[in-house]
């Protein structure tokens, strides 16, 4: 008897499924134990100009500095500011480009790494200002274990809160979740600033399903402190689970901006652009993903299949699901897979040559 359902319905199913898994894998894993860069796109109608200015920290320009500009696909450029702080990249490819500078007269300065999307500009040269900054707290080098780090200091944390904290940690990685809770949750009566904290509880609601809760306590904590990156990590999985898809993407980029070699931020970040149907940046996402965490991000492989069934490339859809089976044959929806594996086989069989 012939399945009446179409390969796409059949796609849709699983992604809703893939969700699911999504959210088994986060409860087991840190969000904060994956890494992602951004790349280029072919540019259409020719090479951009990515061009503008770098401040020092009073304002002044930044006469030459050297400035940095990453892409995906391994492009990796620099130049120096001219007298007026001014740079320029010329007759690059449209895509998302990481661009920072530092400057060598003045090593302990430095600039938040910026991301330039040029692909969505509508004009052929796209302006990027750097702006260097001293850092707020200098950590110790070779800092033990145990020891409190220069953010923490810097918050005067009360000592029965962080020990209350560290105690936590402890019982989260045991696995111990209702009295981690506790723990946390006196950490965070004692000093209601505790961003860590505010994190990490966070973390453990988000694991029991409690999505509202987990993303309320990923907002405190970026209003206490809006760099903090797990917490951006977090909230974007939490938008993704709610379907806030465009805002998942945009808390995640940041996280990416933030902290450019940590990896589970590229399988969410392929996944909230899939969601959108932006294929190409969830492709790049995707691909990347596998390249940095064969293991940990091979759920890469099933949202890559869907994508390339969707541009109708029928035998890399397949592929891309064999090689998920191959790296978790054990997976729940194994049997689902292997059926829609079989069904991309007889579309390429079927396809006109």
């Amino acid at each position: 008897m012939k399945d009446s359902q179409s390969p796409h319905r059949r796609v849709e199913r699983l992604t809703s499924l893939s969700s699911t898994l999504l959210a088994l894998l986060l409860s087991n894993a840190s969000i904060t134990e994956f890494a992602f860069q951004f790349g280029a796109v072919p540019a259409q109608g020719g090479g951009l100009t990515l061009f503008g200015r770098v401040s020092l920290p009073d304002g002044k320009p930044a006469r030459r500095v050297r400035v940095f500009l990453e892409g995906l696909t391994g492009l990796k450029q620099e130049t120096l500011t001219d007298e007026e702080g001014n740079y320029e990249f010329r007759a690059i490819n449209a895509g998302r480009y990481r661009i920072s500078a530092t400057n060598p007269d003045a090593p302990e300065q430095y600039t938040d790494p910026t991301i330039s999307d040029t692909s969505r500009s509508f004009s052929n040269r796209v302006q990027t200002d750097l702006y260097l900054r001293l850092p707020l707290h200098k950590d110790k080098k070779d800092a033990q274990p145990g020891t409190v780090s220069a953010v923490e200091a810097a918050q005067n944390i009360p000592k029965p809160a962080r020990k209350a904290y560290e105690q936590g940690l402890k019982l989260q990685k045991e696995n111990r979740a209702s009295q981690a809770l506790a723990q946390f949750n006196q950490a965070i009566e004692l000093f209601p600033e505790y961003f860590q904290a505010l994190t990490e509880r966070a973390n453990l609601l988000m694991g029991h399903g409690k999505l509202p809760e987990a993303a309320a306590d990923f907002e405190r904590a970026l209003q206490l402190n809006g760099k903090h990156v797990p917490a951006l990590r977090g909230l974007g999985y939490c938008q993704i689970q709610q379907k806030q898809f465009e805002a998942a993407v945009n808390n995640l980029e940041r996280a990416f901006v933030l902290e450019p070699k940590v990896p589970l931020t590229l399988l969410l970040l392929g996944y909230g652009n899939l969601s959108l149907k932006r294929y190409e940046p969830a492709k790049q996402c995707l691909q990347e993903a596998l390249k940095l965490g064969p293991e940990s991000a091979a759920r890469a492989h099933v949202y890559l299949s869907e994508i390339f069934a969707n541009e109708q490339n029928f035998k890399e859809a397949a592929d891309e699901i064999r090689a998920y089976l191959k790296a978790k044959p054990d997976a729940a929806d194994a049997a689902q897979l292997k059926e829609l594996e079989a069904k991309w086989r007889a579309q390429i069989k079927g396809a006109p040559k």
